[in-house]
């Protein structure tokens, strides 16, 4: 295995375990720390669907609409996976697209 292959191979690992541990404080109710794990392995292009996923999750309950699309639009790039899943990516940020055109606007302040 040449020097190339076996760093490629240990940073891999090291976003594996780093997943794992993001599980973890997710798990304990540590989820800002979670969410920080799981944006590391975004922000490299992971190639795993995991983190991408909890984010999504995550993102979703909060209604963080911009932050649904940004990740399921990473994990089109990214995540090797069969074709459903990606239809999966797809539909999802499309459902979030719909939900932000469709927030309410905040009435204006009376005066007087």
């Amino acid at each position: 295995m040449s020097p190339a292959d076996q760093g490629e191979r240990r940073s891999n690992q090291e976003l594996v375990t780093r997943f794992l541990r993001a599980q973890n404080f997710e798990q304990v109710g540590r989820r800002e720390e979670a969410v920080e794990l799981y944006e590391e392995a975004v922000t490299v292009g992971f190639d795993s669907s995991g983190p991408y996923d909890r984010l999504i999750a995550i993102y979703g309950d909060d209604a963080r609409h911009r932050e649904v699309i940004r990740v399921a639009g990473a994990a089109l790039e990214h995540v090797l996976t069969y074709e459903d899943k990606r239809a999966w990516y797809e539909r999802i940020r499309s459902e979030a697209q719909k939900r932000l055109t469709n927030l309410p606007q905040a009435a204006p302040k009376r005066r007087g």
